[in-house]
């Protein structure tokens, strides 16, 4: 179903204001009526969101876990892939930051047709803009790059990015359908992007860091631990600094 335009009295600036579909309101609608039943669990999903119980946590447990096991075993062509999975997930976030700055739509829990939906004890998300889902696009890369190295991990993960991170947030009226779906696209496109394009380039380089000693050796493993870290609070600390230059250049 194509997408619904809004009024727009400056339609020829960026972002693009949309509307969700109406198969992106029915099925918000639908997981709204099933809140207000056990507002004691609703908060506790919320909260579990907030806090990274339901994503970060558990996607950069597994990367820290390979990348340590890579790394005592000698395996390079595990350090490889983990080094191509970070390459696809900074280009997946880049994806979706330019995606989100052209288009954009209110979550569902400040949609005005919605908001008789929402419990007024739910916190309301401070974003203006839920397109599309930085939280699916992320752990779907990291779960496309783990695939490879272990199937039943990364299946484990493609299944968690569905039930632990796409729809709790859609629950909650963070997301609707669309931003997730988008969001997946994006991440298999960042992954895939930087597995085709990068292979050639990265392995002679990434077998030569990972063999590195010093200064060198160091220095990458930095990047290492900050890149997990990143993905274990969503990279809310590129975010914030992305908006930050787009507030001062505004």
């Amino acid at each position: 179903m194509p997408l619904a335009f809004l009024t727009n009295n400056h339609a020829s600036m960026l972002p693009i204001r949309l509307a969700p579909t109406r198969l992106d309101v029915w099925l918000s609608t639908a997981l709204g009526s099933l809140l207000n039943r056990a507002p004691v669990f609703d908060l506790g999903v919320q909260s579990a969101i907030r806090h990274q119980v339901l994503g970060g946590f558990w996607f950069a447990a597994v990367l820290y876990i390979y990348w340590v096991k890579a790394a005592r075993d000698e395996d390079k062509e595990t350090q490889f892939r983990i080094l191509t999975t970070l390459c696809g997930s900074v280009l997946a976030i880049l994806l979706a930051l330019a995606a989100e700055s052209v288009v954009s739509w209110p979550p569902p829990m400040r949609n005005p047709m919605l908001k008789s939906v929402f419990p007024p004890y739910f916190d309301i998300s401070p974003s203006v803009n839920c397109f599309p889902s930085l939280s699916t696009t992320l752990y779907g890369s990291v779960a496309a790059g783990i695939y490879p190295v272990s199937k039943r991990v990364g299946t484990l993960l493609w299944i968690a990015v569905v039930f632990a991170v796409a729809l709790p947030r859609m629950y909650v009226g963070g997301h609707y359908l669309s931003d997730v779906l988008v969001g997946a696209a994006l991440a298999l496109v960042g992954y895939s992007s930087a597995r085709l394009l990068l292979c050639k380039w990265l392995r002679p380089r990434a077998e030569s860091l990972v063999a590195g000693k010093g200064l060198g050796r160091l220095a990458w493993e930095v990047l290492m631990f900050v890149w997990i870290l990143q993905v274990a609070i969503e990279f809310r600390d590129a975010i914030w600094v992305k908006r930050a230059i787009q507030f001062f250049l505004d």
